[in-house]
């Protein structure tokens, strides 16, 4: 039971406000134009596009400086879109109709404190089940927002808390800003190592792919019968930026590895995703996945006495990926590579022992970002340990 009374929210804000009450506001003004795409997974509005209002004064919904937004349509509701609009052109901003707008009371309620409470996952799964409409186009209505009830403290208790919640998150963002600039580094040390893998400019000796590897084999088409626990088994969408990331991880049993074989994967070699939006994508198997399974991929392995998976994994990480690996996998029904494509791939073949080199400066490098993720993990907990305190 929440430790203060709690309100329909419909009595502390106003939801989705006339336009005609705000067009003396907006008329003759240049405003900010506020997609979809605009707002980020952190509730911030990356706004740079600057409209007069007479270009966008039908078809969309206005709001003004600190009204929350919050998205009603599937998926962008369950995705969490939603966010507080500031730094908007002369205070004032139009966007999409997808969007519920919702100005505090502030005499009851901040912003912030509403934006937090919306964030929360029960009040999304909640938001869900209220949904409307059609099964491709429900919407969140109206009526649920004005009748969920919201906890209200006191407002200089609601601004410490949201304050609060505000510093937890910048330590959040500061960490996955790390984590972003040590991946950036990775890049940066391999350019200034090898140069650029297009032009070669450093004059390496190149191979086709299929000189330095000792076997190229196909996964697996057939879907597994999944487990709670046992061992992982990697997919498509476990493979980002050249690493392996366990959101949504999935499982198999011993007994079911034992007919999926060839898919199992050892350190050292490398996945490339063969189909599907993630064709192309590439990653090494760590010593961590190393005896675990992949699937619907194509799995190599190198000669290691000619060249690293490590080196040959961000090579393809590079502008390699978006020029080279990217269009190869262009298809009429669906993106595709094949074994053939994939063995006459042209690389570059520095010295071995320069590749063994820059393996050992991104190996400490992924030390880092270890600690830093580790670092994001316990900064999030707490986060949400602290939503629950003060929401729940």
């Amino acid at each position: 039971m929440s430790k203060w009374p709690l309100m329909r929210l419909g009595d502390v804000c106003e939801i989705n406000p006339p336009k005609q009450q705000m067009l003396d506001m907006f008329e003759g003004k240049e405003v900010s134009f506020v997609s979809m795409s605009s707002v980020d997974e952190n509730g911030n509005i990356n706004v740079s596009d600057i409209r007069p209002f007479s270009d966008v004064s039908n078809g969309y919904s206005y709001f003004i400086e600190n009204d929350v937004l919050f998205a009603k349509i599937t998926p962008c509701m369950e995705n969490g879109k939603g966010a507080i609009a500031r730094g908007l052109k002369n205070g004032i901003g139009v966007g999409s109709t997808e969007f519920h707008i919702l100005r505090a009371n502030e005499e009851k309620i901040t912003s912030e404190w509403i934006y937090r409470f919306l964030s929360l996952p029960r009040i999304r799964k909640l938001a869900e089940k209220n949904m409307i409409g059609s099964a491709g186009q429900k919407r969140v209505p109206k009526s649920f927002l004005e009748n969920v009830k919201i906890p209200l403290p006191p407002l200089n208790v609601q601004k410490n808390i949201t304050n609060i919640l505000d510093k937890t998150q910048e330590i959040i963002d500061g960490y996955k800003k790390q984590l972003a600039e040590l991946d950036n580094l990775i890049r940066a040390v391999f350019y200034e190592m090898f140069g650029d893998p297009l032009i070669n400019d450093k004059g390496w000796v190149t191979v086709l792919l299929k000189e330095v590897l000792l076997n190229i084999k196909y996964g697996t088409s057939t879907p597994p019968n999944f487990s709670d626990t046992g061992y992982k088994f990697i997919r498509a969408t476990n493979i980002k930026n050249g690493r392996i990331v366990e959101e949504d991880m999935k499982f198999i049993s011993g007994e079911e590895g034992l007919k999926f074989k060839k898919c199992r994967i050892y350190e050292n070699e490398m996945i490339i995703v063969r189909s599907g939006v993630n064709a192309g994508d590439t990653c090494v198997i760590t010593s961590e996945y190393s005896g675990h399974y992949a699937g619907y991929d194509l799995i190599l392995t190198f000669d290691q006495y000619k060249v690293d998976p490590v080196f040959v994994n961000e090579l393809f990480n590079t502008n390699y990926m978006d020029i080279v690996i990217k269009p190869l996998t262009r298809r009429a029904a669906q993106p595709h590579l094949n074994l053939e494509q994939v063995q006459t791939l042209r690389i570059i073949l520095p010295p071995l022992d320069l590749q063994n080199k820059f393996t050992d400066i991104v190996t400490k490098i992924e030390e880092q970002k270890t600690l830093v993720k580790q670092a994001i993990t316990e900064s999030e907990h707490l986060f949400n340990s602290l939503m629950s305190e003060y929401f729940d």
